[in-house]
């Protein structure tokens, strides 16, 4: 699998845990719909819950996809330049892409 196909893979699944993440909240009101009783850090879990994977969750998936992008560009342009040196050697011309 080519580096490009890795980072649009990555793309679309960090694009739905993102919005799962940031619309956490919403998903625990469907699935709680009568609510959930107790407390966690002192606030009532139906509001602390969806704060907490909403804000860290998002946080957390930033650094995540920050990480692993880096990662994909650095492969991208070792196989850009691998395909430069293949093209040299085979003496075709390099593709233009402007």
């Amino acid at each position: 699998m080519t580096a490009y196909k890795k980072e649009v893979y990555l793309t679309i699944a960090l694009t739905i845990l993102f919005l799962a993440s940031g619309h956490i909240g919403l998903f625990f009101a469907i699935f709680a719909p009568n609510g959930v009783e107790g407390t966690f850090l002192g606030f009532p879990i139906h509001y602390i819950v969806p704060v907490i994977v909403g804000w860290f969750g998002v946080l957390f998936l930033t650094v995540v996809a920050g990480y692993i992008g880096n990662y994909l560009d650095e492969e991208i342009a070792k196989e850009s330049d691998a395909q430069e040196k293949a093209n040299v050697n085979d003496g075709s011309k390099p593709i233009s892409m402007g």
